[in-house]
């Protein structure tokens, strides 16, 4: 079922027509309802979290549902809505006069996910537990039975796990700051069930998330590695585009919990080869690996019973060079040190930049041009809305790789062409995370 927006502002709704407009996703007409304007789009149900991401602070919903309480997602088997308000409205109904909660319902939580087993907030200054408004109300009973309630939401909607919930958190602005090892720092611990008094005694080492995306779980630690569901749909991109990645390589320069590793290794890569700084992020690859059953890849008896084919590094990228040396040198006795080196995910914010030295040097060094003619790097970067459309960004990332190569590999003549740029989410206002696709051929 495709999804529509219920915009309340009318100063936004040229903005948003033309945002998905520009992307292809935009169905006529525009019409009224109940003091909304419903702007419609032709992304599905799936789609819901690229959805939520372009537009944080909108009620999103299926085609022709109605709107109540200012949520769009009901229960068709029930009249309540399995969200924060409607429970709220439910819980305090009888406990307080009906003058005080309208007054908590102008602050209740609106935006949040789900990641088993928590509940993670949105950051609102209006829309907050940690509003004065709710003075002397948030009681552990509250926080209990609001979990519970939430908990038998999963599977629908906004999230696509099945436990219980048990944790509360909130999702600060993220702070800007050299974040090489991606970590939240912006996280708030509010509520947990096993330290209701003082949710800080919660060993947070021990709170594992996980969440299905096209398919494909991911696992990670919410206080130690970043996730955002923003990318699910350039997750999709690469599952959907690229059929070449089968029994071919494939290299992750910032391979995280398998963000993007993930993509490639459900489309059955030959080898990945991943490098990951934060070690909160290579333990949650490592569990990601297991929950999706190693993507069918056979367990390796000489290798620690690892999977075959997938070579994880907790380390700098800049150690890549070394190891696909080592890995081809243990394997020269049966040739399959021969690399084809497909594509190089490159997948890095607010800029890539770091690894273009990196990749060229691996792709100077490694790749077998005969088998592999051609390798597509996936450049992330952050760009503003004039530097894509006047074409900066692209001409920027193309001269920057020329003059890598033409300066750390003068021995070695590439042709550089951009396939694709993938607009993929908003970053900040006016602000695109993107992808380039860029076709390296050698001359």
């Amino acid at each position: 079922m495709p999804l529509e927006i219920l915009v309340k502002d009318n100063t936004k709704i040229k903005k948003f027509k033309t945002q998905l407009e520009e992307t292809g996703n935009f169905v006529k007409p525009i019409y009224k309802e109940l003091g909304y304007t419903i702007i419609r789009t032709n992304l599905n149900s799936s789609e819901l979290d690229f959805m939520q991401n372009l537009f944080p602070n909108e009620i999103i919903r299926k085609y022709k549902d109605d709107i109540k309480n200012e949520n769009a997602v009901t229960n068709k088997q029930n009249d309540t809505a399995r969200d924060i308000l409607s429970f709220t409205k439910i819980y305090f109904q009888d406990r307080i006069h009906a003058e005080r909660l309208n007054e908590i319902l102008e602050h209740v939580p609106l935006k949040y996910s789900i990641y088993s087993p928590v509940l993670l907030l949105n950051n609102s200054n209006k829309r907050s537990f940690n509003h004065e408004t709710w003075s002397g109300l948030l009681t552990e009973d509250y926080y209990n039975k609001l979990l519970k309630f939430l908990s038998s939401n999963s599977g629908k909607a906004n999230t696509t796990t099945t436990e219980t919930l048990r944790v509360i958190a909130i999702n600060r602005p993220i702070i800007e700051h050299c974040n090489i090892l991606r970590r939240p720092y912006n996280i708030d611990l509010l509520y947990s069930m096993d330290h209701p008094t003082d949710p800080s005694l919660l060993p947070k080492e021990t709170l594992w998330c996980e969440v299905k995306q096209n398919g494909i779980w991911q696992t990670w630690n919410p206080f130690h590695t970043m996730f955002s569901r923003g990318n699910i749909k350039e997750k999709k991109r690469i599952i959907d585009t690229f059929v070449d990645i089968e029994n071919n390589d494939v290299i992750d320069l910032y391979c995280g919990i398998g963000y993007f590793s993930f993509s490639y290794l459900s489309r059955n890569c030959r080898n990945l080869f991943g490098f990951e700084l934060n070690p909160w992020s290579v333990e949650g690859f490592n569990r990601g690996l297991k929950k999706n059953k190693n993507f069918g890849k056979s367990l390796d008896k000489k290798n620690d019973m690892r999977p075959e084919g997938i070579h994880i590094y907790n380390e700098t990228n800049e150690m890549s060079d070394q190891r696909l040396t080592e890995f081809k040198l243990k394997h020269q006795q049966n040739n399959s040190n021969v690399l084809r080196i497909r594509h190089i995910n490159m997948g890095l914010l607010p800029s890539s930049r770091q690894g273009y030295p990196v990749a060229l040097k691996l792709i100077a060094n490694h790749n077998n041009w005969e088998e592999c003619p051609k390798i597509t790097l996936h450049v992330h970067e952050n760009a503003n809305s004039k530097e894509i459309s006047q074409g900066y960004i692209q001409e920027k990332v193309l001269n920057e790789l020329k003059f890598f190569s033409d300066t750390k590999i003068p021995d070695m003549k590439y042709q550089f062409e951009l396939i694709h740029l993938e607009k993929i989410k908003t970053y900040a206002p006016d602000i695109w995370h993107v992808c380039l696709d860029i076709d390296i051929i050698k001359l």
